[in-house]
């Protein structure tokens, strides 16, 4: 039977030293064996684990610091840095373990280690400071991790982000990442483009005080957000923004947005692909517009076709009615005050017809004085803006159609009054001008006259000067972007240029350059009050009854005979049988325009193949028409805009048949 040292002791059996003897015995295997458990437990840690003195040596190193070297503990024991560690972390380690020791604190850091191999190897590496019963730095425990596996992966990861952000800094789209807060927290080149900021500008501010410069969502301010329907619905959307650059320019952009989710699913963010479609949105603009205007060309045509043939029937008979008049009675004076009314009408006519169709300039040699000053005085009339005339008194004449020349010149003045709404005074100064080759200007070498149409107004900002000529541009609240638009297409149309100058609060000058004529100018219309009466046998084809009605009274009170015809082909068939028959027509007036049937321009081909020598008028409603413009190219001998009244036709018919009798 065993009998512990206790009971011995106490039944006297042993002495008190020997008693003591037995507790530190027990106390140190005690130790022994929490050292072996220490010992083995930090053999099984996969990092590195080794102990250093005061003076540096290793006096313990795991199994894992073995393998790591390469080295036995025999091999490793009792040796410093000096001994074991390459030149390339020597100096690390030396460091390292002087700050350790010195500043008597923990120390963490990355080191990298380059195998005889050449593979490299980074630790991310702990040094403790050990201390003695008395406070002194006894020595160094450290502990090493093998991050290579981390390293090469965040590398990896930096190389993807890098591969995947120098593709989208390639595009030329816009690409944006928001989170939920509506904060940008990632941007490529070119969105930065798009919003002329740099990227640290951009970076954690909201997309909406970005893109579109404001100060709330974009969803609260009424517009439609892809972002947001992104974010709360988890799946893509798209919508269309008009934005302001800086320069306060309408930027239209579309915008495609997709939900981006994080480990869990949860939508946490949204990509935002952002392309400008300014151009073509503008251009889808432009198109349903002049789709708009082209149908209201046609339809205004239409109006002012139909409008002439109406007008002929007053004209002509207000024109009997004369005849019939007193010339110094009341009634006569009462029928010429109408017949100027009707002219106003006839001239609205002609104005339509050039907004709508913007046709071929019907041209004569004018003088433009007169011209001027009436589109002028008409543009202002009303205004608080005033204008002032300065004009070379020889000026030269030009070949012009006065009605869209004084649609040109109304056009720009309206738009100098335009800029000054506080009133003041357009400065006309017309001049002539010698243009070389040192001009400067884009024009052929001659002689030109000038229109210098300036004002004192706002001005126009230099980003828009390149553009004012544009159709539908306009920086107008409610304007159409046409009237300039339409000046520019008129005076380019009369070979000539529009050029303009402008500053910012100073005012604006446009200059109109159009070729001088060496044609002295068309008198005026002196035989209006006169009537020539005529004989002979006159054709006269019209689909409109009123119209072939009213054009044969007047011509039978000239003095002529008339026959009619309803379209082109009963035209021709009269024609060539009254030519066949010995009783030729002396004369034709065609109407250029027959609703189902054929026409006065491609009746006289007809006629023209059976008589080259056909004394041929062609009349429409149609003022602006190319063969109004050029009607000797089409075979015919004059031309007679509808509505013409008893005065021009005399004259008109006196002119052709005394020409032909010479």
């Amino acid at each position: 039977m065993d009998v512990s040292s206790d009971d011995r002791r106490r039944a006297g059996l042993l002495p008190e030293e020997s008693l003591m003897a037995s507790d530190s015995l027990a106390e140190i295997d005690a130790i022994r064996e929490l050292a072996s458990r220490l010992h083995t437990l930090i053999s099984a840690i996969p990092d590195l684990v080794y102990f250093k003195d005061a003076g540096g040596r290793h006096i313990f190193v795991n199994k894992a610091m073995e393998d790591f070297t390469g080295l036995g503990t025999g091999e490793i024991i009792g040796k410093t840095a000096d001994d074991l560690l390459p030149p390339d972390l020597l100096e690390t380690c030396v460091k390292s373990d002087r700050e350790v020791t010195e500043n008597r604190r923990t120390l963490r850091f990355e080191e990298l280690y380059t195998r005889g191999d050449g593979e490299k190897i980074y630790l991310d590496t702990v040094k403790v400071p050990v201390f003695d019963a008395l406070g002194n730095v006894a020595g160094i425990l450290a502990i090493s991790r093998d991050i290579t596996g981390l390293k090469n992966t965040e590398e990896d990861l930096r190389a993807s982000r890098e591969f995947v952000k120098s593709i989208l800094d390639t595009v030329d789209e816009g690409f944006i990442v928001v989170d939920r807060d509506y904060r940008i927290i990632s941007v490529n080149n070119a969105y930065c483009r798009q919003v002329h900021m740099d990227l640290q500008d951009i970076i954690g501010r909201h997309c909406y005080e970005v893109s579109h410069r404001g100060e709330r969502p974009c969803h609260e301010a009424g517009q439609d957000c892809a972002v947001r329907r992104s974010l709360e619905k988890d799946e893509p959307a798209v919508s269309v923004h008009r934005h302001q650059d800086k320069a306060g320019n309408a930027v239209y952009v579309e915008t495609k947005s997709y939900p981006l989710r994080d480990a869990s699913g949860n939508t946490t963010s949204s990509i935002e692909i952002i392309r400008n479609i300014t151009e073509k949105h503008l251009l889808e603009e432009r198109v349903l517009r002049a789709q708009k205007l082209e149908a209201i060309g046609l339809l205004a045509g239409g109006i002012a076709h139909d409008f002439n043939n109406l007008l002929q029937g007053v004209f002509g008979n207000m024109s009997l009615a004369k005849t019939l008049s007193e010339k110094d009675g009341k009634l006569y004076q009462l029928i010429e005050a109408a017949e100027k009314s009707l002219e106003l009408s006839k001239k609205l006519t002609q104005q339509l017809l050039t907004f709508s169709k913007g046709g071929e300039p019907a041209r004569r040699t004018v003088s433009l004085p007169s011209v001027i000053q009436s589109a002028v005085r008409f543009a202002l009339s009303g205004s608080n803006v005033s204008y002032k005339f300065s004009m070379d008194s020889n000026l030269w004449p030009v070949e012009a159609d006065e009605v869209q020349l004084g649609q040109a010149i109304n056009n720009i003045v309206l738009n100098a009054s335009d800029a000054m709404q506080g009133g003041g005074t357009v400065d006309i100064n017309v001049n002539n001008l010698v243009v070389d080759e040192k001009s400067g200007l884009s024009l052929n070498p001659g002689r030109y006259v000038v229109i210098a149409i300036e004002d004192t107004g706002s001005g126009i900002p230099e980003q828009h000067l390149s553009r004012i000529f544009d159709p539908y541009f306009t920086t107008k609240e409610k304007g159409k972007g046409l009237g300039l638009a339409t000046s520019y297409s008129i005076i380019k149309r009369h070979n000539g240029i529009i050029d303009v100058k402008s500053q910012i609060g100073v005012g604006s000058k446009f200059c109109i350059y159009l070729p001088a004529s060496k044609k002295p100018p068309e008198p005026k219309d002196n035989n209006k009050k006169v009537l020539f009466a005529g004989k002979g046998r006159i054709l006269v084809m019209d689909d409109e009854e009123l119209v072939r009605v009213v054009t044969g009274r007047m011509l039978e009170n000239l003095g002529y005979e008339v026959e009619f015809a309803e379209k082109g082909e009963e035209a021709i068939c009269k024609y060539t049988n009254a030519l066949r028959s010995g009783r030729p027509f002396d004369a034709v007036i065609l109407d250029l325009t027959v609703r189902g049937g054929m026409g006065g321009g491609e009746a006289i081909k007809g006629m023209i193949a059976v008589d080259p020598e056909i004394r041929a008028i062609v009349s429409s409603g149609y003022s602006d028409d190319p063969i109004m413009a050029n009607y000797s190219e089409y075979g015919f001998k004059g031309t007679m805009a509808k509505p013409y009244n008893l005065q021009s036709l005399s004259s008109k018919l006196h002119e052709l048949l005394a020409g032909a009798k010479q």
